[in-house]
């Protein structure tokens, strides 16, 4: 009997590695290939937490069967350090830096614009964030303004942003009734070059900002990705769900991953073009946005490409900046060249929106000017 239990207990274990080892798979492979990859990477952090646990199980018991947990754990572990780091680096004393600059990226969910968070005040009270924050670079998402409401109209908005001299707005949805959807990069350093980079059959897009930095020149690139789109039918199927019968918890679970599903293929196809114009760049690249996908994707994978991951290298914790119904997933990111260096990353927990804004201090010493390049 106890050896009929190990050895079910060692089935369970295979089957974790083996879904280990398809969610790290599923970060080198394209969703349109193989979306059932994508939908694993989500469970990564659980799935290496519990190979993990059995590898001390089969360890204390001085088993064999833990070279199995072992190898996964050797194999994924990359994986592990761009979901989960322990000590944060940071630096009190900005002096010591060589050419120390503050970035912040947040999705502002159009300035809470229909009331989302309960709160009529949240508006101002973004504004008044971004101010005591005082990044030197900012890049927000769902940047929103509506011309025929006074307190939405763009001159109010931008009227906000006074700290910044220079600034790139790019509209890509802009309707008959004054309102006006898009992303907005805000620099205290000139900005010599605007472009926005459109994806087909969407209103997700990517800006591009060429932006001199006390004579270094740097490409900051301003992401909205492909989100899941769901509307108010399927958060409440999530809400309702233990009240529902087996027919309607399986129409409702297969809406959700139906948009999922389309999600992932977009944004795979955004990630590429992204990822092509990040490699095919002159100056150096800071990546910034909202990429609504997990460190373990394709979509992290492909747009991170050569670049640092500011979290990986200064964060702490599991830095989840997803705020809402669903568990939270780090899907807000920072990347920057490798002859920069990130300090103090962090993730701001503010209810201002469905996301969390994130903040990094990038010290820009590159081995040589590259200005005239």
């Amino acid at each position: 009997m106890r050896k009929l239990l190990r050895n079910i207990v060692f089935l369970v274990n295979v089957i974790i590695v083996t879904l280990l080892l398809l969610s790290v798979l599923g970060s080198k492979v394209s969703p349109v290939h193989s979306s059932f990859l994508s939908f694993i990477g989500f469970a990564f952090p659980l799935l290496f937490i519990a190979n993990a646990l059995f590898g001390f199980l089969w360890l204390a018991k001085l088993r064999k069967r833990v070279i199995f947990s072992i190898l996964a754990l050797l194999i994924s572990w990359s994986q592990w350090e761009d979901v989960f780091q322990l000590q944060s680096v940071k630096v009190t004393d900005k002096t010591s830096l060589t050419m120390p600059v503050s970035i912040m990226s947040y999705n502002v969910r159009m300035f809470d614009r229909y009331n989302w968070t309960g709160d009529k005040e949240t508006p101002n009270k973004v504004y008044q964030f971004f101010k005591d924050e005082n990044p030197d670079i900012l890049c927000v998402q769902e940047f929103f303004v509506n011309n025929k409401i006074p307190h939405y109209s763009e001159a109010n908005i931008l009227s906000k942003f006074k700290q910044y001299r220079y600034k790139h707005i790019e509209y890509n949805v802009e309707t008959k009734t004054g309102r006006k959807f898009g992303l907005a990069t805000f620099s205290k350093f000139p900005i010599t070059r605007k472009q926005p980079l459109y994806f087909k059959n969407t209103s997700n897009f990517s800006i591009q900002t060429d932006i001199v930095i006390n004579g270094t020149k740097v490409r900051v690139f301003n992401n909205h990705l492909e989100s899941i789109r769901l509307k108010a039918e399927n958060y409440h199927f999530i809400d309702s769900i233990t009240y529902l019968n087996e027919t309607e918890r399986r129409e409702g679970v297969k809406a959700i991953f139906t948009k999922m599903n389309e999600a992932f293929d977009s944004r795979s196809f955004q990630a590429e073009s992204i990822g092509r114009h990040i490699e095919n760049s002159p100056f150096p690249a800071i990546v910034c946005g909202d990429f609504n996908d997990t460190p373990v994707s394709y979509v992290y994978r492909t747009v991170r490409g050569k670049l640092q991951d500011a979290f990986v290298e200064s964060g702490s914790g599991f830095g989840g900046t997803y705020h809402g119904k669903l568990p939270s997933f780090r899907i807000d990111f920072i990347f920057h060249d490798k002859i920069f260096k990130a300090y103090n990353f962090e993730r701001t927990k503010v209810g201002y929106s469905d996301h969390y804004p994130i903040t990094t201090i990038l010290d820009l010493s590159p081995k040589e000017s590259l200005l005239d390049l």
